[in-house]
């Protein structure tokens, strides 16, 4: 196994089927946002939209590294961002 490949094997994300701990708490806000900075601070992709104004932004909250950058880049504080519960999210193992 690779030095990379054994770094990534420490990391684990576990996600919580039952809460996400990230969402858009208001859509009316993001369809007015004429940035959506969210689409572009997220390091891992969480959110998406179409393209198409009046569409909603999706949110793929198993794929966050609960970074939290899409709160405060949000200009409209629409993100709502948490850290998911104890158990859940990235877990870090010792190597």
């Amino acid at each position: 196994m690779s030095k990379l490949a054994a770094k990534i094997a420490l990391v684990e994300f576990r996600p919580d089927e039952t809460w996400q701990h990230v969402v858009i708490a208001d859509q009316e806000k993001c369809r007015r946002c004429p940035d959506k900075n969210c689409l572009r601070v997220c390091p891992s992709g969480v959110f998406a939209w179409d393209n198409i104004p009046g569409h909603p932004v999706l949110v793929s909250y198993r794929q966050c590294i609960e970074c939290g950058a899409c709160r405060l880049a949000c200009p409209e504080g629409a993100v709502e961002f948490s850290y998911p519960h104890g158990g859940y999210g990235v877990v870090f193992h010792q190597g």
